[in-house]
């Protein structure tokens, strides 16, 4: 496996593929940058499924047919889920205070961590202020 250096996190794809989203054109303009760089991206099946949901509760589900047969044409590596890391997520998500905390933000953290990401591709505040991460906005 190459060396990971971007997860994406949903809020990322759902701008990518949800043209109203307030971040729509600087996502498509980051996406085409890392491209270009040739960056090895990779998003975890947590978020594919939080995605499909954001989508199909904003716009419908021709979106989310066509944001699923994306991943299906393999544009970006999905790392699933086992039983070892959904108890990593799950251990970061107890360890957290705030209210609302996304069990989702908690499995990339864990993902971050256990490949070494050095970046992720979110507009979420949350992993540079709370887990020291950095963030490509």
């Amino acid at each position: 496996m190459q060396t990971i250096q971007v997860l994406i996190d949903s809020d990322a794809l759902v701008a990518r593929f949800y043209p109203k989203d307030p971040h729509h054109q600087r996502v498509l303009e980051l996406f085409s940058q890392l491209e270009e760089e040739e960056q090895t991206l990779v998003t975890t099946s947590l978020v594919v499924v939080e995605v499909a949901t954001v989508l199909s509760h904003r716009s419908g589900q021709d979106i989310v047919r066509a944001f699923l047969d994306r991943i299906d044409e393999a544009e970006l590596s999905i790392i699933h889920i086992d039983v070892a890391f959904q108890q990593q997520a799950l251990q970061i998500f107890r360890e957290q205070a705030a209210r609302g905390t996304s069990v989702t933000d908690c499995a990339n953290v864990a993902m971050m961590r256990r490949f070494a990401i050095p970046q992720i591709f979110s507009f979420d505040k949350v992993y540079p202020k709370h887990f020291e991460l950095q963030a490509i906005t």
